[in-house]
């Protein structure tokens, strides 16, 4: 049960088929393909920062972390707090709590965080998963935005295609090409040269809206279109039984990311010890921490069971009950740990990991999942090996703590 719950953690509401502009049956066989591009970016982005490169001379982590002036190469940055006042000839590539980029970016910016700014002048893409992405910039190609909260500023300007998914929706500004959002509210404010598809419980199109081209909406309700808005071609609902649920939790879906997140980074500051004692121990002997989680996920419902049965084990079971469930939480969140420090090991063979890494690691980590969890089969395998990674490496742990204390 919790493996399915959180396959669909950061699931966006796909679109019908009919919204794509593809034949539907392809779409019947691929029904959530027209938005897969924002996925695999989204994807490419998490694995880039997590890849062995010797090119990584621009990269620093740490609680607060702050580039101004002018930087003529590729920057990669990590920690609580991220903010980039500098005019940057190449690509910024960020994770962190709080994320402030602004000024100029000739290249990509791609991020990820729990609150996301972004500012200023950026030549080509943008793509940004967050709890809260707000865009006030002149983007120069495509941008592509993800999180419980999205916003683009008036100001905002998309030189090309938007693409945007998240909880509440608000699209003001310019976007040069055509925009597909899903969501569970959205309003759009600003101006669409091209098409504008959109998926969602609650769509609004404010009188000052202008989309040059048509409007293809899926949604279980009608669409409340002010008549001072202009739309140039034409307008089509299209019902989606099958997606309403879907579109209504996608805000929920992604605030548990944000929340799972949020709770694995403050276990991260309050344990550092704990943590680096477990990821050690998994280290060290991975196959037998697999083996030990999946005696520990099988054998202690039985135990509960068999404690309620009784009696006189009720409030034990109980007991029992609730830090099981705590396990699986922290289990979860060490597997993922484990993975991120994987990954940082290997990008940073000859450099210290400083905890500013590991919270970093740990945020695109899980966001790694999210989007693994989209893929059917194995996003649910990734999730269990992690599950029970991290079971298994708390469990010998203890055992380690209590057989030497």
């Amino acid at each position: 049960m919790l493996i399915h719950f959180m396959r669909g953690v950061i699931a966006p509401a796909f679109l019908p088929a009919s919204a794509s502009g593809l034949p539907a049956r392809h779409h019947a066989r691929n029904p959530g393909l027209h938005l897969w591009q924002v996925v695999w970016k989204i994807l490419l982005f998490t694995l880039l920062l997590l890849l062995p490169t010797t090119a990584l001379e621009a990269q620093e982590a740490g609680e607060s972390v702050t580039r101004r002036g002018t930087v003529n190469e590729d920057i990669y940055l990590a920690g609580r707090t991220v903010s980039v006042d500098a005019v940057v000839h190449g690509d910024v590539l960020a994770a962190g709590g709080i994320l402030a980029i602004g000024n100029e970016v000739t290249g990509d910016a791609m991020l990820a965080g729990g609150t996301i700014t972004i500012r200023g002048k950026m030549h080509d893409d943008v793509r940004a998963a967050g709890g809260s992405v707000t865009l006030d910039a002149d983007v120069g190609d495509d941008a592509l935005l993800a999180g419980g909260n999205v916003v683009l500023m008036a100001t905002s300007r998309v030189g090309g295609r938007a693409w945007l998914a998240g909880g509440n929706l608000e699209i003001g500004g310019h976007i040069g090409k055509e925009l597909k959002a899903a969501g569970g509210h959205i309003v759009i404010t600003g101006e669409v040269t091209g098409d504008a598809t959109l998926a969602g419980e609650d769509i609004e199109i404010r009188p000052e809206a202008v989309i040059h081209g048509n409007l293809r909406y899926a949604s279980p309700k009608e669409a409340i279109i002010d008549k001072a808005a202009k739309i140039d071609g034409n307008i089509t609902h299209l019902p989606s039984p099958r997606h309403e649920r879907g579109s209504a939790r996608a805000g929920a879906h992604l605030g548990f990311l944000v929340t799972l997140t949020v709770t694995g980074i403050v276990l991260l500051w309050l344990f550092p010890r704990a943590a680096t004692a477990v990821t050690n121990q998994i280290a060290l002997a991975p196959w037998k921490s697999l083996g030990l989680g999946l005696a520990v996920l099988t054998a202690t419902p039985l135990v509960i069971i068999l404690l309620f049965a009784s009696l006189a084990g009720v409030w034990l079971g109980f007991l029992l009950l609730a830090s099981y469930l705590i396990a699986l939480l922290c289990g979860f969140l060490v597997g993922a740990l484990c993975a991120g420090e994987a990954g940082l090991k290997r990008m940073r063979r000859h450099a210290e990991i400083t905890h500013g890494w590991r919270v970093a690691a740990l945020v695109i980590t899980l966001i790694v999942v999210g989007v693994l969890g989209l893929v059917p089969g194995l996003g649910g395998l990734v999730i269990f090996g992690m599950l029970l990674l991290g079971l298994g490496g708390l469990a010998l742990q203890i055992y380690r703590t209590y057989t030497t204390a």
